[in-house]
């Protein structure tokens, strides 16, 4: 069977990645002989160019996966497939797992993948007139077919390593300057209220086993695959939390410099990390350690985010991150419920205080499903507003907080975490862009800043030739994970 997939990024302000899940997929349908094919949707895409995408690939499946913010996306496209094609449709991913029957109600989706998608994939492409599949949801006939769920893959090394090639990784690393992302685990043992983590959790047939880990040795194998492969410089490991087994990390950091000379960053949180734990990574080659603030005020974090950490564990982390030299990168949110002016400023003044070497700033997005999501809908928080990136503006309206006030201080942050990126410029350039940005942000506010994320990316690709090599790889707003 041929499948082709659709995997809407549309308008998001992310620089080129890839998508594990799908990859995992890909590789799982191609070593049991059956086709995969890509269209990446970076952009709004053309009626007429996305069919004749269709139209040249023949497949005989379409599959679709999205987060929440790009599910108009799919709904859009399915409608277009079925005005043209006799081709069934299949939609997995985040929403779908969480809200099957939304997505049944779309016209143009035929099925449903809920969890997991690589097992149940390849059942069906082996008899597509099955409707016993475990985790799929099947529209026939005018019939709904609900399966019940499986339990999530226990055991990843059993997987074949994912198959990144349709999303043109050549391009990918060419835009990252030689940085490639990859993930050893699936799931998180934590539970923030704002992250879909848990919602997703509930909905699996065993949530004990929601976290896992590929074994180190399966890991290390995965990456010597991809360097043999690909001109990979440097590598981000994009776990929700990175060793969240310390005996893992410690095996890990023992065998990786053995194979590879290639430096690499991830995710941990302040409050797990110890100065041995940060010294075993940069014997490992590890350069950067990333880890959510998320807020400065230690009540919002605690009893709405439900992140038990205080601020002295934050400033101890990154200050024995900075003594064992290691670079920093912080996670931080605004526009969050209950949220002040003065919380802002508090998360700012973190920040200031830490001194990351990198920040990245989102406005927080209310996923369905979530509990806090749950608590802006009780509150009467969310408006009409639609957003396809949590990058810059919010759908709520907070009664402790304008949009214009928020606008404003996401503005002052925004300006603080430029001044820190021009730092690292050499001074010829570095003060007549101080003088660009400053000054069309005082005039403009923040439609300068939503400027400068579009611009942000092609415009790094040609003015980090410039820089100093301490921060070449980052070329462009992070993916804000949520650590």
């Amino acid at each position: 069977m041929k499948i082709h997939f659709v995997y809407p990024n549309v308008n998001t302000f992310m620089y080129p990645d890839v998508h594990h899940g799908l990859a995992s997929i890909f590789a799982t349908l191609k070593t049991n002989g059956h086709q995969v094919s890509l269209q990446y949707l970076q952009k709004m895409p053309k009626k007429k160019d996305f069919l004749g995408t269709i139209h040249r690939e023949k497949p005989d499946l379409i599959g679709f996966s999205s987060v929440t913010n790009q599910i108009r996306f799919v709904d859009l496209c399915s409608s277009w497939i079925k005005e043209e094609f006799h081709i069934p449709t299949i939609c997995g991913g985040v929403h779908a797992t969480i809200f099957p029957n939304e997505i049944a109600g779309f016209n143009g989706i035929d099925m449903v993948c809920q969890g997991e998608g690589e097992y149940p994939l390849l059942e069906l492409a082996a008899d597509p007139e099955r409707y016993d599949i475990k985790n799929i949801r099947f529209k026939k006939h005018g019939k709904m077919f609900i399966n019940t769920m499986r339990a999530p893959v226990h055991d990843l090394d059993e997987l074949p390593f994912p198959d990144y090639q349709p999303f043109n990784p050549g391009k990918i690393l060419k835009d990252r300057k030689g940085d490639f992302s990859v993930m050893a685990s699936r799931g998180c043992p934590f539970s923030c209220t704002y992250c879909c983590n848990h919602a997703i959790r509930n909905v699996q047939a065993e949530n004990r086993c929601y976290f896992r880990v590929r074994g180190v040795d399966s890991f290390l194998n995965q990456l010597g695959q991809l360097v043999q492969n690909y001109p990979i410089k440097h590598f981000t490991f994009s776990d929700d939390v990175f060793g969240v087994s310390k005996k893992w990390s410690q095996e890990f950091c023992d065998k990786y410099p053995k194979q590879f000379d290639i430096e690499f960053e991830c995710n941990t949180r302040p409050e797990t990390v110890s100065e041995e734990f940060l010294k075993n990574l940069v014997s490992a080659h590890c350069t950067q350690v990333d880890m959510g603030i998320e807020v400065g005020n230690e009540w919002l974090r605690k009893e709405i985010l439900n992140r038990k950490m205080t601020n002295s564990q934050i400033i101890n982390a990154f200050e024995t991150a900075h003594r064992v030299g290691l670079k920093t990168f912080s996670y931080n949110m605004v526009g969050l419920p209950y949220e002040t002016c003065e919380m802002v400023k508090e998360t700012i003044a973190l920040n200031k205080r830490v001194k990351p070497d990198q920040i990245a700033i989102t406005v927080f997005y209310p996923y369905p499903g979530t509990q806090l999501f749950e608590l802006c809908r009780r509150e009467g928080y969310i408006s009409q507003r639609n957003s396809a990136s949590y990058m810059s503006e919010s759908i709520l309206e907070l009664p402790t907080m304008s949009r214009t006030q928020l606008n404003r201080l996401y503005t002052e942050f925004y300006c603080y975490l430029i001044n820190r990126r021009l730092e690292w410029y050499p001074v010829v350039v570095r003060i007549p862009l101080s003088v660009i940005i400053f000054t069309s942000t005082a005039l403009f506010g923040k439609r300068a800043i939503d400027l400068f994320l579009k611009i942000y990316s092609p415009f790094l690709r040609i003015i980090s030739l410039l820089e100093t090599k301490r921060h070449r790889i980052f070329i462009g707003p992070k993916i804000h994970t949520k650590k």
